[in-house]
Parts: C-alpha cells; sequence; structure tokens
C-alpha cells in the first residue's frame, strides 16, 4: 500500500464522521469555517518477523469552525467513532485496513483569520508482508506404491 492511499482512506474515514466539511489534505492559507485537514505527520517503520513489517503512521486532523464549541464538537465526535467500535479504517480500493491506536486532540485556539481551529492527533498502524522469493510450482507428482506382503 502507498502512504498515499492511506491517507486517502483516513481523510474518507474522516470525512463521514464531519459531514459538510471540505477536506484537505494541506493547511490552507485562507481556511474557511468548514474545512477539514488531513494530513501525514510521522511514519515509522518497524520490524516484527521475517514474513512482515508494521507501519506506525500519525495523522494531524485539523478542524475549522466559526467558535470554539462547534470545532471541539467535531473533534469529540471523531474520537468518539474512532475510540467506539471503529477500531479498523478501511483502505480505499482495497480489502485490507489500517489499525486505529487512539485519537487525542487540543483546545481550541482562535486563528489570524478570526476563525477557531482545533488540532487532533490520529495514530495508526498497518502490517505489510515482506517481498518473497518465488519458487517454481511442482507441475507433477508420480507416485510409486511399494505393497509389502509380511511373510509368515
Amino acid at each position: 500500500m502507498s502512504a498515499q492511499n492511506e491517507l486517502a482512506s483516513v481523510g474518507a474515514f474522516v470525512k463521514t464522521v464531519v459531514s459538510g466539511a471540505a477536506l484537505k489534505y494541506e493547511v490552507p492559507s485562507q481556511a474557511t469555517k468548514d474545512t477539514l485537514v488531513v494530513r501525514s505527520q510521522t511514519n515509522d517503520y518497524e520490524s516484527e518477523t521475517r514474513y512482515h513489517y508494521r507501519i506506525d503512521r500519525t495523522y494531524q486532523i485539523i478542524t475549522y469552525g466559526a467558535d470554539s464549541p462547534s470545532v471541539t464538537a467535531k473533534m469529540d465526535a471523531i474520537a468518539r467513532k474512532v475510540n467506539d467500535k471503529t477500531t479498523m479504517i478501511p483502505i480505499v480500493r482495497s480489502l485490507r485496513y489500517i489499525r486505529a491506536n487512539g485519537f487525542g486532540y487540543g483546545a481550541a485556539m482562535r486563528t489570524e483569520s478570526g476563525l477557531w481551529a482545533c488540532v487532533g492527533v490520529l495514530q495508526t498502524e498497518v502490517r505489510e508482508a515482506r517481498t518473497q522469493e518465488q519458487y517454481d510450482k511442482i507441475m507433477h507428482v508420480y507416485p510409486r506404491y511399494e505393497l509389502r506382503i509380511p511373510v509368515g
């Protein structure tokens, strides 16, 4: 999976919680009151076995609104969705999932333009298989039977 595909998957997941918001993947220079920003913050690759590795990613989620209660309500809705029953985020165009490990957010703050913003962090992990060496398949198996009759 690519990091961009996983970012789009997290964005689609968060967009289902905060409906009506304009989803962006970069912080806009002039945000509007119903803007939702999802961007990748950190990536950490950890080897677990000889056959797979784990990718720990954190995503920064920023909501903009007209006042402090509106942005904290959006963040609270995201936190409840992540921590309730949805610990798996489906990956777009894949049968695989991203595991959500937690979500936290800080206090709302006023921006220079007069809007209110709140920043949260979503912690996720994905496991990927290592590339394995491919071997030719056995095309035919010819069994040979030996019957041993006991002498007695």
